[in-house]
């Protein structure tokens, strides 16, 4: 027996051991281990208990995901905004680049650590992380809040998405294997993208700047006038910058705990006097998460006063931050008998002391806006880190329930990883980014092939060569990714029946169209129906 699976046809006694020596249960358990937890501590001859182990799991998860969005909304938004007002980028660029990098993020690490290798059910979690992106994430878009997408804009993103599917729906489908070349292509579709999409900007910006230099003339025609005025509006971030006063500072540490404590202690008393015992009991318990939070992960909010500038907090955060993402990324390291991520932060240690003694607490330095980067780092790794847990937790829940790998992985795993992504997009499109949010379920799925998909098959081709790979798309995964064209069709169909206005009409589409397909794949899972090409 080598899946994790096979558990359940064991006797109650061998049980424990076969989850603890099984690669294919440990190499799933990250920081903390709920196979050990349920097969090992909780007596499941006792339905009562069984039952009360996976509510316990439910109730984490619960709060893992609301810790994530937390971190989202308060953290990661910010910081891809700061991003994007720093690099002068529109929402459709941004949307590409920083929001396909960040989802991607996460797929990237997995893959570099399993040595750029996929594994035997990668094509099946890749066309289920798409599908739910595009099609059910954009859906929630355009019903959170409805907007106008460029056409131009569409068309390449949706080209791109729909190139890339085919390509690699049809290498899976070659007979006679893959060879090197044939993985090359699928490389440069994601790399295309991104350099069209900078292309598309620059050409925008020296659009404008040709209207600018006519300014004088386009002032006496109200058309010209309206056409620079809405490429300006197409070039332009919805950010309102906070002005930082600089005449006052005062004494370098004036007001130095006042200011700390109100950037980690931001507890809503009107709120809570005002409420009712469920919104007291909401507050308190958030006000634990978020003060972490504070502490984790530093911001750079430009909208905010002093662009969220505390010096004792910042200070405090060199020597956390890098810690903490060295713990993350390296927990199992040791060097002489200690931890990295000790010797990370011993390094720190001096530069706090030296920030402390060169800034002020009335205005930020210079270089905290350069800090955005570290930002964004903490931020992808918390999340990282909380989806892997979260991974783990529904990788045990559907190992206790007797539910199929192939289904785990086209609902639960994949509504798992991609938890993160529809946070993020929710938040941006709330917060009055859109078109960002919606650019991102184009190029997310794009990136998550690349670093999913792409190169760890080119990796195999190299190293097969000049022999080739044999992939399969297994029995679920060409359904889903016939599910998945026909859904991009029916994307591109809505697009233009509204003329590119993305209203709540097109998501409810969306929606319904993934829910009917989630029904077929449940009805698969139960063999009501079967699927294509089996």
């Amino acid at each position: 027996m080598s899946l994790c699976d096979n558990v359940n046809k064991l006797p109650l006694p061998l049980r424990c051991k076969f989850v603890l020596t099984t690669s294919d249960c440990v190499s799933q358990m990250h920081v903390l281990n709920y196979l050990k937890w349920h097969y090992c501590y909780v007596d499941s001859r006792n339905k009562f208990n069984a039952v009360w182990s996976v509510l316990a799991m439910l109730l984490v998860l619960i709060l893992v995901f609301w810790m994530m969005q937390l971190a989202i909304a308060k953290y990661f938004c910010p910081v891809l905004k700061c991003i994007a007002d720093a690099l002068r980028l529109n929402e459709s660029t941004a949307g590409v680049i920083l929001m396909g990098i960040a989802h991607g993020s996460p797929d990237f690490f997995t893959s570099f650590v399993s040595g750029l290798t996929t594994g035997k059910s990668g094509f099946l979690l890749n066309i289920s992380q798409s599908i739910y992106m595009h099609i059910f994430v954009a859906g929630m878009v355009m019903l959170s809040n409805p907007f106008y997408v460029e056409a131009n804009y569409f068309l390449r993103d949706f080209s791109f998405l729909f190139l890339n599917t085919v390509y690699v729906d049809y290498i899976h489908k070659r007979s006679d294997g893959i060879g090197l070349w044939e993985t090359i292509p699928a490389l440069f579709i994601c790399v295309g993208y991104v350099v069209m999409t900078i292309i598309d900007q620059y050409l925008l910006q020296a659009h404008i700047r040709k209207l600018e230099k006519h300014r004088e003339n386009i002032a006496d025609d109200d058309k010209d006038a309206q056409v620079l005025e809405d490429q300006r509006e197409r070039n332009r971030l919805p950010l309102t910058r906070t002005t930082i006063d600089q005449e006052s500072l005062g004494g370098r540490n004036k007001h130095l705990f006042k200011q700390f404590w109100r950037s980690i202690f931001q507890f809503d008393t009107n709120r809570f006097w005002s409420g009712t015992i469920i919104v007291k009991m909401y507050l308190i318990v958030k006000e634990p998460i978020e003060v972490i939070l504070r502490l984790v992960l530093p911001v750079v909010d430009v909208e905010k006063p002093l662009h969220g500038w505390s010096k004792l907090l910042f200070v405090l955060q060199i020597n956390i931050v890098p810690t903490f993402i060295a713990f993350i990324s390296s927990r199992s390291m040791y060097v002489f008998g200690l931890p990295f991520c000790f010797y990370i932060w011993i390094s720190m240690v001096p530069l706090s002391v030296l920030v402390f003694c060169i800034t002020h607490t009335g205005v930020p330095p210079k270089f905290f806006m350069f800090t955005v980067g570290l930002d964004y780092v903490a931020v992808v790794s918390l999340i990282f880190f909380l989806s892997v847990e979260v991974l783990a937790m529904l990788f045990t829940l559907s190992t206790i329930l007797p539910l199929s790998t192939r289904f785990s992985l086209v609902t639960l795993m994949n509504w798992a990883i991609c938890m993160s992504d529809v946070i993020t997009n929710m938040s941006l499109a709330n917060q009055g980014w859109p078109r960002m949010a919606f650019t991102s379920t184009f190029s997310s799925p794009v990136f998550n092939t690349f670093v999913a998909i792409s190169i760890p098959l080119t990796t195999a081709a190299i190293k097969a060569h000049p022999n080739k790979i044999y992939p399969t798309e297994g029995e679920f995964g060409e359904t889903v990714c016939i599910y998945f064209e026909v859904g991009l069709a029916f994307s591109l169909l809505s697009a233009f029946t509204t003329n590119f206005q993305m209203r709540r009409a097109n998501g409810s589409f969306l929606v319904t169209f993934y829910v009917v397909f989630v029904l077929v794949i449940i009805f698969m899972e139960f063999k009501v129906i079967g699927s294509y090409g089996f």
